[in-house]
């Protein structure tokens, strides 16, 4: 797992877990990345509630209960890789594991699958938190199928730390600086995060990412919050889909 995913879900788990809530994912072309770069994390049991990993639209259908007709091919057809079935299926885990916050992904990892509109490369992220769901895409394309995956996994927490800020920290106007195991660390999310609240709920995201190797990222324990790492990537305007 790459070190940004590992750091990313340190933050998030920290956020998850002083708000005494529940995490759960539900994902497709990540495999169960996701679910296992939170899990990595001691303690994890006391946060996250499950994952599921739904690769074909039937499991999607059987496991998540989204509704069939969601694929059914006809005029308007969204197909899998959209933001109504990455939404859905955030819905389905939330309804399934009674979760507060809960992670959908669905793109195309390649080096098949694309087609005329939608490119290798492409993901669709969907959070649902207390009820609410936000969905954001972005665009890789530039790796394999692997760093693809890999990219999908950081994306999708990057999304789901700034649904967080906008749609928990803020209405709440929480101040986790003031939590007695971190008293002196303000904990606010780098600029780098907050370009994603610039645009509209359902917006797109374009960068390339350069991947590098190191450790897992530290324990939602330490007492020092990192940085999220984002030197290496750029972000640009969000545009229509």
């Amino acid at each position: 797992m790459a070190q940004d995913a590992s750091v990313l879900a340190g933050l998030l788990a920290r956020r998850v877990k002083r708000a005494e809530m529940h995490i759960a994912t539900a994902e497709s072309c990540t495999g169960g990345m996701i679910a296992s770069a939170l899990t990595d994390i001691q303690g994890a049991s006391r946060w996250f509630s499950q994952g599921w990993v739904t690769y074909s639209n039937e499991s999607k259908v059987k496991q998540l209960g989204i509704d069939e007709g969601i694929f059914a091919v006809d005029e308007g057809y969204a197909g899998a890789v959209s933001p109504e079935v990455a939404e859905a299926m955030a819905i389905g885990a939330a309804k399934k594991s009674g979760a507060d916050l809960t992670i959908a992904v669905t793109g195309i990892a390649g080096p098949t699958g694309s087609t005329e509109s939608k490119e290798v490369g492409l993901v669709w992220v969907a959070v649902s938190l207390n009820g609410e769901v936000t969905s954001k895409c972005a665009e890789f394309g530039h790796g394999d199928r692997h760093s693809n995956k890999e990219a999908f996994t950081t994306f999708a927490l990057r999304v789901a730390l700034e649904i967080w800020g906008v749609h928990y920290d803020q209405e709440n106007g929480k101040d986790e600086s003031t939590d007695e195991d971190d008293s002196t660390t303000p904990t606010s999310v780098p600029a780098a995060l907050n370009v994603l609240s610039a645009g509209p709920q359902t917006g797109d995201w374009h960068g390339d990412v350069a991947w590098s190797e190191g450790d897992d990222g530290p324990e939602p324990e330490s007492s020092e919050e990192p940085a999220i790492p984002d030197s290496d990537i750029t972000w640009n305007e969000e545009e229509e889909f």
